[in-house]
């Protein structure tokens, strides 16, 4: 006869806000050493750290710090959603819907947001540490800036 597994003391950190404030239009804010910070302070051995950027117009994602690499990418998205051409979200003459005093002409940014980043990024919590690969770094990438931006952090996870 086999013998019930036993239940793990699975443990859940309550979320955290970290606040970035950008500078530029378009900017990739390296958030990687905070997200680390965060994850080494929930002290789990093993678990998740979870990323969650709650906007529409920028959002996450996982890539080198490397400037060659950031500037190929700003002119890709350029190329598929330049900043110049008529959107239809900045059309207020058509635009009904989430409609709010002083919203900015930023139809662009949201299509980038969808192209090129993700809202939410797992990382591996591996021996009380972050378990990003050797070249990876966790950017917010800003499509809308200058303003300030607030991602959630939430780990769960073995103590």
């Amino acid at each position: 006869m086999t013998e019930p597994a036993t239940a793990l003391p699975l443990q859940f950190v309550p979320a955290q806000a970290l606040e970035v404030t950008t500078a530029d239009r378009q900017q990739y804010v390296d958030i990687t050493d905070h997200v680390s910070r965060i994850a080494a302070r929930a002290g789990l051995r093993q678990g998740m750290c979870s990323v969650f950027c709650p906007h529409t117009s920028c959002g996450l994602a996982l890539t080198e710090a490397e400037v060659g690499l950031h500037h190929d990418l700003s002119n890709v998205l350029e190329h598929l959603a330049p900043s110049g051409r008529y959107w239809a979200h900045d059309d207020l003459a058509r635009r009904t819907e989430n409609l709010v005093p002083g919203d900015r002409p930023n139809g662009h940014a949201h299509i980038r947001a969808l192209l090129a980043t993700l809202p939410q990024v797992n990382v591996p919590i591996i021996d009380g540490a972050a378990g990003f690969g050797a070249w990876q770094r966790l950017f917010l990438v800003e499509l809308d800036g200058a303003r300030p931006r607030r991602l959630l952090v939430s780990c769960w996870g073995l103590p």
